[in-house]
């Protein structure tokens, strides 16, 4: 934990305001917003379909169970893909923008690589070729939680 300090200071972070220090902190530390939820849900349903070709109740039944295991076990990940990120961001760019535009890279790529392992699971399919479908629909419902804690911002304090 000593050396992710240092590094963080390293990184001359004490410049960033207190909301964003940590921009995936900022991100899973959100309001549950149904209209965000049923947003990603709905998008992510129609890729599922399109790149899965199964049923529609079974297209519903696996989207909502890897959004529910990612929503559940991606707090954590998320929070470690966004920690790695922001040290790698700090070497790159003192910026908050390039920091938060690194962490939204991380939680997408965090949230497919899960989802995907979910769907390879329950469907028995292999999604080397479809891993860029789930990766838009990810960035697209990502989009639209990084959209809604822009409009409707929180302060953490």
């Amino acid at each position: 934990m000593k050396f992710l300090f240092v590094l963080l200071l390293i990184c001359n972070v004490s410049s960033v305001h207190a909301d964003v220090i940590w921009p995936s902190v900022y991100i899973v530390s959100g309001r549950f917003s149904i209209p965000v939820i049923i947003s990603g849900l709905l998008i992510e349903i129609g890729f599922v379909k399109y790149f899965t070709k199964v049923g529609w109740i079974k297209t519903i039944v696996v989207t909502t169970v890897m959004n529910a295991i990612s929503a559940t076990v991606g707090v954590i990940l998320i929070l470690i893909t966004g920690l790695v990120a922001a040290v790698f961001a700090c070497f790159i760019s003192k910026t908050w923008t390039f920091h938060w535009l690194v962490s939204y890279v991380a939680a997408i790529l965090t949230n497919t690589i899960l989802e995907g392992a979910i769907i390879r699971l329950m469907l028995k399919l292999s999604l080397s070729k479809n891993f860029r479908w789930l990766f838009v629909a990810n960035a697209i419902s990502v989009g639209i939680c990084a959209v809604y804690l822009y409009l409707f911002p929180i302060h953490i304090h």
